[in-house]
């Protein structure tokens, strides 16, 4: 007997998608336009997999608490993917979705239905529990919300992993309030400020004598938090003769202050974080691997700003949002050459170096549009900088005509320094050529180019910052 799937929306182009995948997968379908259409099918023999908009699922998750729900959207904030795997959905897709990739989520979650229990559900947020909101809705920004929504609910130690401004105290929090311990004491912790020589009395306290300068008792953090989160930022700064009594903590939830005799029990959850590769430090005998196991229980990788498509244009246009007006500025729009190059540089320093680099130009802004004069001068200069950084290929046409494509794959294979390299340069440059002649044709429009090309919008996103193509896209920052 085959797996039953269950369709409510009255859109007939995802219905399409979706009879075209069930058919793939060699599932059944049923496709009802509404949530009153299908309620026969729902008081009867509920089906595996049931897919439908945020809005009805939260009505299905109270019917049927159990079920197993794949939910598709729009384009929607973090608040509402992550509350959405929270609250039991499988999985979260973005609208327009591909049939073929389409298919490989409901073969998956048809498995789910077949191997898990669904959780069940947690308790409702109401307006007052909003906090900054995480920007991105790139598929590796959706990853993490759905790492979000199935490690919140559970009280484990968690680990958070990234490069240096990446967000990882904003997930942090995140973590924090769609928790059962959201309405307890938090306290954050940045580990690599804190000397030494004071970290463990930050941590638990000391008594009154403990060391010189010590004349009064203080309460670390952990009383401080008892029932809470501690988010410990830079966990890997944290001295090892320290790390020795934070593993007892969570061994046993108890501790003593420094200078005390007293044992003290406190319940905190802790959220850890570094930019380090705590494995490379075990190995150096920097860090306890018994730790670093009780910490990782579950764990986040926050992925790099590089790795996240166009959420730097996101992230960019809400930061204009955030600054125009204490900076002094009236920012409605960016110059079609700005985004080009926010989109090609890498951002080393990732939301933290982009969120800067928009303040420092908003300082000198002029006008209603952002400009590429603006920006600071080394993210001006990815505008000029060649996508190839190779001086074997300086002086090869990219640009031959067919007719000439021997030609240069002689002067490519005749260059030492390309060795092994041939196949990825000559792709590079000619793929590079193909997208720019594209691009004209339709006057710089990514949907036309990129169905011209064969390929979707994110990636052709991604070959034009990749290669350094400048375009003619704007957006507008009210859009």
């Amino acid at each position: 007997m085959s797996d039953s799937v269950l369709l409510i929306t009255e859109d007939r182009g995802i219905s399409q998608k979706v009879h075209d995948a069930c058919r793939d997968v060699e599932a059944s379908l049923t496709h009802r336009g509404s949530l009153d259409d299908a309620a026969v099918e729902l008081a009867a023999t509920p089906p595996d997999l049931i897919l439908c908009n945020y809005a009805t699922f939260e009505i299905v998750r109270e019917q049927l608490p159990r079920a197993c729900v794949l939910l598709y959207t729009e384009p929607a904030d973090s608040e509402q993917a992550i509350e959405a795997i929270k609250r039991g959905a499988v999985d979260y897709l973005v609208t327009p979705i591909e049939t073929k990739i389409l298919a490989q989520h409901i073969r998956e979650a048809l498995r789910i239905s077949r191997d898990i229990h669904v959780p069940a559900v947690y308790e409702e947020l109401s307006d007052d529990d909003a906090v900054e909101r995480i920007i991105g809705q790139s598929p590796a920004m959706r990853d993490v919300y759905k790492l979000i929504g199935r490690i919140a609910p559970r009280d484990v130690n968690v680990l958070i992993t990234g490069e240096s401004g990446t967000g990882k105290e904003l997930v942090a929090r995140a973590i924090l309030h769609h928790s059962p311990r959201k309405d307890k004491p938090f306290q954050a912790l940045n580990c690599a400020a804190i000397p030494e020589t004071l970290i463990e009395s930050e941590l638990f306290g000391h008594e009154k004598g403990a060391f010189t300068g010590a004349s009064l008792r203080r309460i670390g953090k952990f009383e401080q938090c008892d029932g809470g989160t501690l988010f410990l930022d830079e966990i890997g700064d944290i001295p090892l003769a320290t790390q020795a009594k934070l593993l007892r903590v969570l061994q046993d939830n108890s501790f003593q202050r420094l200078g005390g005799t007293e044992l003290i029990t406190s319940n905190v959850r802790i959220i850890g974080a570094t930019h380090q590769p705590l494995e490379t430090l075990i190995e150096e005998k920097r860090f306890r691997q018994d730790l670093y196991f009780r910490l990782k229980v579950a764990s986040i990788n926050v992925p790099p700003l590089r790795d996240r498509e166009v959420d730097v244009v996101l992230l960019a246009h809400q930061f204009v949002r955030r600054y125009n007006r204490s900076l002094g500025a009236n920012i409605r729009s960016f110059s079609p050459d700005v985004l080009p190059v926010l989109l090609k540089y890498p951002w080393p320093g990732n939301v933290r170096e982009l969120e800067n680099a928009i303040k420092a130009a908003l300082v000198v802004a002029r006008g209603s549009v952002f400009r590429l004069e603006f920006l600071p001068e080394h993210i001006r200069q990815c505008a000029d900088v060649g996508p190839i950084d190779n001086p074997a290929t300086d002086g090869l046409s990219a640009g031959s005509p067919a007719n000439e494509a021997r030609s240069v794959a002689e002067q490519l294979v005749s260059q030492p320094a390309l060795v092994g390299k041939l196949h990825e340069t000559a792709t590079a440059m000619i793929e590079r050529e193909i997208i720019r002649v594209c691009l004209e044709r339709t006057n710089g429009q990514l949907a036309p180019a990129a169905k011209m090309l064969g390929i979707s919008r994110t990636t052709l996103r991604k070959r034009i910052a990749q290669y350094g193509i400048r375009t003619t896209m704007s957006v507008d920052i009210d859009a």
